[in-house]
């Protein structure tokens, strides 16, 4: 089962997942709603949240460098 995608495996879109709460500030929930629009765009489909939020998470836990640089950006590591 596992060779088939996620996508196409599941019954029900959070199948799978655990809920786990987190904070976002205001900007960052403004700009869910552009990247959710250019998602579809390039993919040609619906896009749920959880899937683009869970992605979201894959990329980044695949590309530390890339949060490392926006989390300077907000302060951290300055010496």
């Amino acid at each position: 089962m596992d060779s088939i995608p996620y996508k196409l495996r599941r019954d029900k879109v959070n199948e799978g997942r655990e809920q786990v709460p987190y904070f976002l500030r205001e900007s960052v929930l403004e700009a869910e709603d552009e990247l959710k629009d250019t998602l579809e765009e390039l993919l040609g489909e619906n896009v749920y949240k959880s899937d683009y939020r869970e992605a979201s998470m894959v990329v980044a836990q695949r590309n530390p460098e890339l949060i490392a640089e926006v989390l300077r950006e907000w302060g951290y590591d300055l010496d």
